[in-house]
């Protein structure tokens, strides 16, 4: 099968239908950063202010393609009232990657664990784009070939926790994680890897988005992960129910 025809791998075609929503929001798709010979983008609505807010990242690992489907089919369903939502939204931060169905980009890195370094062009434009805002709540769409369900990363913050009532809105879509120990880290609950940030762990491995927003830029912070070997239509919903929750929590608090 030919990965770019595919409608998650079309990277072209997912960029043409961020503008079909942004002509509908009424909201610009802004240039991020060069990454090989693909652009990338982001989209900013004008309800977003310097506190409060939230943030959408995606496509960081090209081969984890339900999360880029997932946001923008999100947004084409809610375009209209896309506007009054404070967001910032990176439609994509890995063209290349998810173009050739890669985690890595197009130099080999893996950018989810650059974001202690200012010369990747696409991670520096992130982190100087965020550097004025402190948000309620960033979001990381993800997804793992050894996933045996759906489950996700919290880092330890604000109280009450999300992270049960965000996997529990999930699970219609798709079961619970129930392993006891996820990517060597043992679970709170099942589904649920609640972890507090020690430092020497990511001055080992490098720094992934989610903890340069949780140490920075961000109250509560979220990776959520569905298993990559589900079908694409069940991992799409899924992590949909998260940001549909996250959108109305995220309104409540303006």
């Amino acid at each position: 099968m030919d990965l770019r025809k595919h409608r998650s791998h079309d990277y072209v075609q997912l960029i043409r239908r961020w503008r079909a929503v942004a002509r509908k929001a009424g909201m610009p798709v802004h240039f991020l950063a060069r990454a090989g010979k693909y652009d990338t983008w982001y989209l900013k609505s004008k309800a977003l202010r310097p506190t409060g807010g939230l943030y959408i990242s995606t496509g960081i690992h090209g081969d984890e393609p339900a999360g880029p489907e997932a946001l923008v089919t999100w947004a084409e369903k809610n375009a209209r009232m896309l506007q009054r939502i404070p967001c910032l939204i990176f439609p994509c931060l890995n063209p290349w990657g998810i173009v050739n169905n890669r985690r890595l980009d197009q130099e080999g890195r893996d950018l989810n664990r650059l974001f202690h370094r200012d010369d990747v062009p696409v991670v520096s434009a992130v982190k100087t784009l965020v550097k004025q805002y402190q948000f309620d709540v960033s979001l990381m769409m993800h997804e793992d070939y050894d996933g045996q369900g759906i489950y996700l990363y919290e880092t330890e913050r604000a109280h009450p926790f999300w992270a049960e009532s965000l996997i529990k809105i999930a699970q219609p879509f798709i079961p619970i994680d129930r392993r006891e120990r996820i990517d060597l880290r043992k679970c709170n609950k099942p589904g649920i890897v609640r972890r507090k940030v020690i430092m020497k762990r990511f001055l080992d491995i490098g720094f992934p988005e989610a903890i340069h927003l949780h140490l920075f830029y961000s109250i509560r912070t979220f990776t959520v992960e569905t298993p990559s070997e589900f079908a694409l239509d069940q991992r799409v919903a899924a992590h949909m129910a998260i940001i549909e929750e996250c959108v109305s929590r995220v309104l409540a608090r303006e």
